[in-house]
């Protein structure tokens, strides 16, 4: 009987720890009175929802051409990754001050694709964010929904 007792206490200890942990991570609020020291396994286990957004965001390539005209360039050749890989990857996280890495990309990018015969005068790197679909992972992907953030831009000499 007291071992049915224990069971039962240690099991309503751990729902009430993940329910804690749980109300964190989807609600980023913390339960009163309950310390943070109990919760950070169960934190931890709730990993997958921690980083969730409502918005998508991937490093775009830009060229612009002699009229001034921008057209999108497809990252596959330079970075021949899945789309997950290459998001972790063109985050560059392990540099502090990306600006320089980011314009020898586009640097590079430039070079090229004007070997390939594109006459491009420059080439951008920017961030684009714009609300997640259902459907897919460009479902909402419109001119009207798209922020920009321009991370590099490198122009010819």
């Amino acid at each position: 009987m007291l071992i049915r007792i224990f069971r039962q206490a240690f099991i309503l200890a751990y729902i009430f720890l993940t329910i804690c942990a749980l109300s964190y991570t989807l609600g980023r609020k913390q339960i009163p009175k309950v310390d943070w020291a109990y919760v950070t396994h169960f934190y931890a286990m709730m990993a997958p929802f921690q980083n969730y957004t409502k918005n998508n965001a991937e490093l775009m390539i830009y060229g612009q051409d002699a009229s001034r005209k921008w057209t999108k360039i497809d990252y596959k050749p330079y970075f021949p990754f899945s789309r997950g890989e290459y998001a972790i990857r063109i985050r560059l996280t392990s540099f502090r001050d990306k600006k320089p890495y980011y314009t020898e990309i586009a640097r590079r990018i430039l070079i090229a694709e004007n070997a390939n015969g594109k006459a491009y005068t420059s080439v951008r790197l920017q961030w684009e964010k714009w609300p997640k679909s259902q459907y897919d992972f460009y479902g909402n992907y419109t001119s009207n929904q798209v922020t920009n953030n321009v991370m590099a831009e490198y122009f010819a000499k």
